[in-house]
């Protein structure tokens, strides 16, 4: 009975080392892999600007709107005081 719990034992054991064996594998060859594609995206060398080879700005497009060259201010052009030189005094000579 008791070497078939030291059996037992040792299956276990060898168990949980073959595990923790794979598990940091795994881990490092995940990190390794994970190191070289981000080295790989990084490197843009490589890449062309665009699939066409050009590069391409949408804003060259836009329409010349500015909105600081729009007139704002309706009273520019209207007389501040209406009433000026309309009423003549008839006291005053």
């Amino acid at each position: 009975m008791e070497n078939d719990n030291n059996k037992k034992n040792v299956i276990a054991f060898v168990a949980v080392v073959v595990i923790i064996i794979l598990g940091a594998v795994f881990y490092f060859t995940a990190t390794k892999y994970r190191i070289m594609n981000t080295q790989e995206k990084t490197d843009n060398a490589s890449l062309p600007a665009s699939p066409q080879g050009q590069v391409h700005n949408p804003a060259e497009r836009l329409p010349d709107a500015n909105p600081y060259d729009a007139k704002t201010n309706p009273f520019e052009e209207a007389k501040t005081n209406p009433f000026k030189d309309v009423y003549k005094n008839p006291f005053n000579k």
